[in-house]
């Protein structure tokens, strides 16, 4: 299989990327921060969504070859929608807000699960969550998979800059489900919203501006920097009838304190198996993305023994309840187990033990 062959492909480009990340870092200071000591401005060696080692700023909107001003995102015209589904798995019809003959001649079916994915920082069209994620869903079944890309601002070395988005990509993609739903039979209740990162809180503010009519949504591994507990656009609970967060490298690039309706750690929600070191993080960022596609191939998936309390987690010792719950796909909806949940998983792919 495909979708196979590309996990396993992923397992070892990550182990080159690690080590070059590490080779990296020692040259430099033996620190992941660079520093231009012409300018005073710092570096920091990151990952994009893909594992591409990249020099990036968190501290001010500079590059390598001088001052970089602030892209200029307008949301209605910059975020993509991009519709696959079985008859056009590869290659996307394009909805655009407004223009009722790009939902008329789309290949959307109402009668279809929809499933709106949504990349984060640094991610595009091509990011591994949009090629991934539909090859498992179209291997599965019939979906309408609309892939919002928002990459003329996640594209952007100076990472407040695109976190400053999630709220006008949010509502972007909220008027696009309401246009759609206009001229179609589309059930918001039945919609599902995944969101990686930055595109976790993309896909909260999507909730937020649909007033809680979308049934259900899942952050992976939400965005933690530049985000407060009480940020007002951050992912959280309220923003579905279901809010699902898979937490895995929590305290790091991703939140570790409960914000969804359940919030499952697996391997305990902070460091991932064989991601080895682990420099900056992102292999175990990225693991939240491999879960929830292996949650959809997966014939029995990842299930989650509900936990006593959130301390359980981070004292590394699950006290459980006896409560289960399944991590990822099938998505579930309102009435489903809430709480605190944690699993072990296998080292590499598969990683749902006994799938």
């Amino acid at each position: 299989l495909r979708i196979v062959s590309d996990l396993r492909c992923y397992c070892k480009m990550r182990a080159l990327v690690v080590l070059l990340a590490v080779l990296c870092v020692q040259l430099v200071r033996s620190s992941p921060l660079l520093r231009e000591d012409d300018d005073n401005h710092e570096w920091h060696v990151a990952a994009d969504e893909d594992g591409n080692m990249r020099l990036v700023s968190y501290a001010m909107p500079y590059q390598l070859d001088g001052e970089k001003p602030r892209r200029e995102f307008v949301p209605e015209r910059d975020t993509r929608f991009l519709l696959y589904t079985a008859s056009n798995p590869e290659v996307p019809h394009v909805i655009t807000n407004g223009v009722l003959e790009s939902v008329l001649t789309s290949p959307f079916n109402a009668s279809n699960p929809t499933r709106v994915i949504i990349h984060g920082w640094l991610g595009t069209q091509n990011s591994e969550i949009n090629r991934l994620t539909r090859s498992a869903l179209f291997f599965v079944g019939n979906y309408n998979v609309i892939y919002v890309d928002w990459s003329v601002g996640s594209l952007d070395d100076f990472y407040p800059n695109s976190r400053a988005l999630v709220y006008a990509v949010g509502a972007a993609t909220s008027n696009m489900l309401d246009y759609l739903g206009r001229y179609t039979q589309l059930n918001k209740r039945d919609v599902v919203v995944v969101g990686h990162s930055l595109g976790a809180h993309v896909a909260g503010n999507v909730g937020k501006w649909q007033n809680g009519a979308i049934g259900t949504i899942i952050g992976l591994d939400p965005a933690l920097p530049f985000f407060a507990d009480n940020a007002p656009d951050r992912i959280m609970a309220s923003d579905a009838d279901y809010v699902e967060i898979i937490h895995t490298n929590g305290g790091v690039l991703g939140f570790m304190d409960p914000i969804g309706d359940a919030d499952f750690y697996p391997n305990y929600g902070r460091i991932q198996p064989a991601c080895g070191p682990d420099v900056g993080g992102s292999c175990a960022h990225a693991r939240a993305v491999h879960f929830y596609v292996e949650s959809i191939l997966s014939r029995n998936g990842f299930i989650g023994r509900q936990c006593e309390s959130f301390q359980n987690i981070r004292d590394g010792r699950c006290v459980e309840t006896g409560v289960t719950s399944r991590m990822g796909e099938p998505a579930k909806a309102a009435g489903a187990p809430t709480g605190i949940f944690f699993m072990e998983t296998a080292n590499g792919f598969p990683f749902a033990v006994g799938c």
